[in-house]
């Protein structure tokens, strides 16, 4: 409950950007051969599927406050539902962060060839930002991790479950 009722002044401020950079493989299933395909028209009845990027951009207008809120809610209960383990919140936190940092960085290194130069997007931006907001979350998770593992002289409760699941939902 609380994931939902801290999300929602955020929600209703947001004036950015609503649309959905989408990796490579899942571009491929929207798009082919310059063409919508079956699954990429269907969408595109509720969304917009940006055919200038090749289907890597959706553009969700307002469905995109409705999967931010969803995710927020998410992310924070998927890391509190192991609550109670030594290590496992912190573990399972660094594990996923470095799948982000690693994915963050692959696309980066590939942000040429993923994305058309034609596209209006500036490449790696929002990448960047996703590398420089993890890396010390997952210095912090590692520094709670050696006094959070077994034994435990310190459990990271709620708070820490909250700010790992607002971390994973912002990134």
């Amino acid at each position: 409950l609380l994931p939902t009722i801290a999300s929602l002044p955020l929600l209703s401020t947001y004036s950015g950007s609503t649309a959905m950079h989408l990796p490579y493989p899942i571009s491929t299933l929207l798009m082919s051969n310059n063409e919508l395909t079956l699954l990429g028209s269907f969408i595109n009845v509720f969304v917009i599927v940006d055919t200038e990027a090749m289907g890597s951009i959706v553009e969700l207008g307002n469905y995109f406050l409705l999967f931010m809120g969803l995710q927020a809610v998410f992310c924070t209960n998927a890391i509190n539902i192991l609550a109670g383990i030594n290590g496992l919140e912190c573990g399972q936190s660094y594990i996923i962060a470095c799948s982000i940092l690693f994915f963050k960085l692959y696309e980066i290194a590939n942000a040429s060839s993923i994305i058309p130069l034609t596209t209006t997007s500036s490449i790696g931006e929002n990448e960047l930002f996703a590398v420089l907001f993890t890396l010390p979350f997952i210095g912090t998770t590692l520094g709670l991790l050696r006094f959070n593992w077994y034994p435990a002289s310190v459990f990271v409760g709620d708070t820490y479950c909250y700010f790992a699941g607002m971390t994973f939902a912002v990134i």
